[in-house]
């Protein structure tokens, strides 16, 4: 999922930190494709790990300050996706890195990035701006 201006919301802050997460997630299924995804699955949910808390964080301190009315709403997808990323660790812990990780994750992570960013994100940026 190459990173593109259909996926700029128009917040720089939150925009730096989207493409940063399509730069992951397009290096995670290059690493599939080239028959690499087990180690690069084990980078990305670590990597997930610390980016959602940053970025939740930056995401959910512009709402409150804009007095956005879907605060929590907003918040309780954020939590979502955390508990997803757990859920696909804790899977990985007990099952090991194997295919079917593998495509569950990629399409969580796809699905995400455009159901969330061009969707839910957006209507942040529209209600800021």
């Amino acid at each position: 999922m190459m990173w593109n201006d259909n996926l700029k919301i128009g917040v720089p802050l939150i925009d730096q930190e989207h493409k940063e997460l399509c730069g992951r997630i397009d290096k995670l299924l290059a690493a599939c494709n080239q028959g690499h995804g087990k180690d690069e699955l084990l980078d990305t949910i670590s990597f997930l790990e610390g980016y959602t808390i940053k970025h939740f964080n930056d995401e959910e301190k512009l709402q409150r300050a804009s007095t956005y009315p879907k605060v929590a709403e907003h918040k309780k997808l954020h939590e979502f996706f955390k508990g997803k990323i757990s859920e696909l660790k804790n899977e990985i812990e007990m099952n090991g890195v194997n295919i079917a990780t593998i495509s569950k994750t990629n399409y969580f992570l796809m699905d995400w990035l455009i159901n969330h960013i061009q969707k839910v994100d957006s209507e942040l940026a529209q209600y800021i701006k």
